[in-house]
């Protein structure tokens, strides 16, 4: 099975960061027989094998390992949760302006802010300074700044109160080969 789906990284300057190919996942696809919170009918998840080739603007280089990208119409943030072969690693959170998500296409502006959270829950903030900077230098709108902070906070308090959101990330795959059998190719959900 090809990758279905193209997905871009900008910055707000609308400037191409990165690009990569990925597998959608079927709404129905279950990626883990632990017991995990149901997602949204909005959310896209994305799977992308260890080895799929990143295009950074700095220079392409391949992924290391297994990931699921989950993303949705109306929020500030992504995850990106990393698999050594089946086995949780870690979790990025990326703040980001809402997704534009189309047919086969998703673009995205990363708002320079990421948390890595372990999968224990223990969490560090990695890049309050660059966002802080690019949104000076780039002259981030003022709903941008607040949008991205309280995204921000979404994340960190779900953290500290053990509430949901992170409820959807399985610490164990089921299987490492989603791209050979729960992908399809039907309509994202669109952006409102």
């Amino acid at each position: 099975m090809q990758p279905d789906f193209q997905v871009e990284s900008r910055s707000y300057d609308q400037i191409v960061r990165g690009s990569w190919q990925a597998y959608r996942l079927d709404q129905n696809t279950q990626v883990s027989d632990e017991p995990l919170a149901a997602v949204s009918s909005d959310c896209l998840r994305l799977w992308m094998p260890a080895g799929t080739l990143m295009h950074w603007s700095t220079n392409p280089r391949p992924l290391r390992y297994n990931c699921i990208q989950f993303y949705w119409p109306q929020r500030w943030y992504t995850f990106s949760a990393f698999y050594d072969d089946r086995v949780l690693k870690y979790t990025y959170a990326t703040i980001i302006q809402p997704a534009t998500i189309e047919i086969e296409r998703l673009s995205y502006v990363d708002l320079d802010l990421s948390i890595l959270v372990k999968p224990d829950l223990t969490y560090e903030v990695l890049t309050q300074a660059e966002f802080e900077q690019m949104a000076d230098l780039l002259h981030y709108s003022e709903e941008t700044r607040i949008g991205s902070l309280m995204a921000m906070r979404t994340i960190t308090s779900s953290i500290q109160l053990s509430l949901g959101l992170f409820a959807i990330i399985p610490h164990l795959l089921r299987q490492t080969d989603f791209h050979l059998a729960g992908c399809q190719k039907d309509e994202a959900p669109r952006a409102s």
